[in-house]
């Protein structure tokens, strides 16, 4: 099968979980047989643009790759708003910067099977394209993305972010509905979302699990002896749901552990200064800013945990944490969207008085790490490859 890709952020480096998620499915794909082209964007306003090394990285793996850069020049900004009653502010900037790019004669040069629209924000430019190329339209959802965004926005602080948030979630749901009745099929991250939708009434929803590639997971199997950190926080250090998790684990968790000679670890990308004035308040834990190597990071630890309070789809770091020797301690969104199976891998506390107490289970007992090789198969690449199959995209509910 011929894919082009359409995804919300250019997937290299692969720095936070949805960059992750995309590359790793790219290069499943690729190494399933599929012919794959790459259409997404970078944020020209804050981001320096992509190196020739990340762009080659990318052509190894996808036939064609066309990056677009969002700016943040005043007529853009003018455009943006004026289509807000159109489209949310996330996906009109997508939208307004694939305009005049010649990006419907790239696609119809790559001349696709089919157009996967992976994240919902290029979704106007995907729904153009399919429809000009007459190429059935599959949209890969990453979470209730309404539902997500209005959390976000509640637990932002900070003024400017906050309006940027609002202006996302004007006609956000709509437009949300508006793709997945167009989508010939929906592929959810979330088995718990897509009995969301199903209950809603949309129609072909399957659940196509992220995975951890055999590279990750061999580097998190060669544990550290004896390990560095007793408890150890991953994942991006600044989207609001992010500081929020780790503020309640440092002010309300932590605090109940008496044990000054405890090593936590708090470990991620672009830690907000907000997160790093909490995290000084305990001298026991360690900062890990922007590792180069997560893998090798979250190996080092004892007990991993996941203290998230807000959230839909999959966190990718309790898939990932499944890969781990480490004893696994979440909260209930932690682990919300995994299977069952997946889901009884962890000790999962809601309150911060079971929370503590849970990670001092974990750090008293060896962890009984047989039950998760069978679970780790449903997020394996060769699982993910069986799937989609050799020739053809998924079509059954059960992938």
């Amino acid at each position: 099968m011929k894919v082009l890709c359409i995804a919300n952020d250019i997937p290299l480096p692969a720095n936070s979980g949805g960059r992750v998620d995309v590359w790793r499915r790219l290069c499943a794909l690729q190494a399933a047989g599929h012919s794959l082209a790459l259409l997404c964007w970078t944020d020209a306003g804050r981001v320096a643009p992509p190196s020739p090394d990340v762009i080659a990285q990318l052509e190894r793996v996808c036939a064609s790759v066309c990056v677009l850069p969002i700016t943040r020049r005043p007529t853009a900004l003018v455009r943006r708003l004026l289509q807000l009653w159109r489209w949310p502010s996330h996906a009109a900037s997508r939208a307004i910067a694939a305009n005049g790019k010649g990006v419907e004669a790239w696609a119809q040069a790559f001349a696709p099977d089919v157009v996967l629209l992976d994240g919902l924000y290029g979704g106007a430019v995907a729904l153009r394209v399919s429809q000009q190329l007459k190429r059935p339209l599959w949209y890969r959802s990453h979470n209730i993305e309404h539902q997500y965004m209005a959390a976000q926005r509640t637990r932002e602080s900070r003024f400017v972010r906050r309006l940027g948030l609002l202006a996302n979630c004007l006609g956000l749901e709509r437009f949300e509905r508006g793709i997945m009745s167009r989508a010939e099929r929906v592929l959810d991250i979330s088995q718990d979302d897509a009995k969301f939708w199903r209950n809603e009434g949309v129609r072909n929803v399957a659940w196509l699990p992220t995975l951890v590639d055999h590279a990750f997971a061999s580097r998190l199997a060669s544990a550290a002896d004896p390990p560095r950190f007793d408890v150890l926080y991953f994942g991006n250090l600044h989207t609001p749901n992010n500081v929020e998790a780790v503020t309640w684990l440092v002010h309300e968790v932590l605090s109940q552990i008496d044990n000054p000679s405890l090593r936590v670890a708090v470990a991620g990308s672009r830690p907000a200064d907000l997160l790093r004035e909490v995290l000084r308040h305990d001298k026991r834990i360690t900062l890990i800013q922007n590792p180069e190597d997560m893998a090798a990071i979250v190996a080092q630890a004892r007990v991993l945990v996941n203290p998230m309070l807000a959230g839909s789809g999959v966190n990718l770091k309790s898939v990932e944490m499944l890969f781990s020797g480490a004893a696994l301690v979440s909260t209930s969104v932690g682990v919300g969207g995994l299977p069952a199976e997946a889901k009884a891998c962890f000790a999962v506390a809601d309150t911060p008085e079971l929370f503590a107490a849970a990670v001092m289970r974990g750090l008293a007992a060896n962890p009984d790490v047989n039950a998760r090789h069978s679970v780790r198969m449903a997020f394996s690449p060769d699982a993910i490859a069986t799937c989609f199959g050799r020739g053809a995209l998924p079509v059954a509910a059960s992938c």
